[in-house]
């Protein structure tokens, strides 16, 4: 069963070109979430969970649009590495294309779910995450999105360190999420277009053809296990390297 909506959302390209013209016909302005967010603004997000590839594929949608969004990478993701050659350099053309990059910061990497951290802690593992993807993209994004959040960083602001949800961009602006293609609380522009948008998409959710939420997901299972069999039989058994 597809997930879709009675407003008529589908999770495929044309359908989200079609939203994206929507937003461009109504002169509303494309920002970044290190930029002052005032009436007529839009802050488009991707966190980027399972498909650097999908990512890309958005990024480009985005580019011909005219529009700009920003992109939220894992560190810690079992499905892509953000330093290996091939997604280093989708992330740098994500990042050519006039996009934001910023980090996608997992706090169930490293705490169980329900604890949390000091302040102190949580900033020592930003900043080292931080790094990795600077090494990539020098012009990170200063702002962060917590992955899956826990509700303790949920309309919070931290010290030291900026967040897709803290209050300025998550409750006094209006907020749409397709996490799980489920709109967090309506899909966007069912009431028209507020004065100030906040809009989350996970690019490996969209495609050229609908799929259901866990098609998806076993998509993306399936090609980080075609580029890991790929590597491992070009590094180990074919015996190109000897020590």
């Amino acid at each position: 069963m597809k997930h879709t909506h009675s407003t008529g959302v589908r999770f495929v390209y044309d359908w989200y070109r079609e939203f994206l013209e929507r937003l461009i016909d109504a002169d509303r302005r494309f920002r970044g979430f290190d930029d002052t967010v005032e009436d007529g603004d839009v802050l488009l997000r991707h966190d980027v969970d399972l498909s650097i590839r999908k990512a890309r594929e958005m990024a480009r949608i985005e580019s011909e649009a005219g529009v700009r969004s920003t992109y939220f990478l894992l560190v810690s993701s079992p499905l892509y590495n953000p330093v290996e050659q091939e997604t280093r350099r989708a992330i740098r053309e994500i990042d050519s294309l006039g996009h934001d990059i910023g980090l996608h910061f997992s706090t169930h990497a490293y705490w169980p779910p329900g604890e949390e951290p000091s302040e102190s802690r949580l900033r020592t593992h930003v900043r080292n995450e931080r790094d990795v993807l600077e090494d990539i993209v020098p012009d990170l994004a200063d702002t962060i999105s917590f992955h899956i959040p826990p509700e303790w960083v949920l309309d919070r602001r931290f010290d030291g360190i900026d967040s897709t949800y803290e209050p300025a961009y998550f409750s006094r602006v209006d907020y749409c999420s397709d996490s799980r293609q489920r709109w967090r609380d309506d899909p966007p522009l069912t009431d028209g277009i507020p004065d100030k948008l906040q809009v989350l998409t996970h690019p490996s959710l969209w495609g050229d053809r609908e799929q259901t939420f866990t098609e998806c997901v076993q998509s993306a299972v399936a090609e980080a296990t075609r580029r890991a069999t790929e590597c491992a039989t070009r590094e180990f058994l074919e015996e190109r390297y000897s020590a």
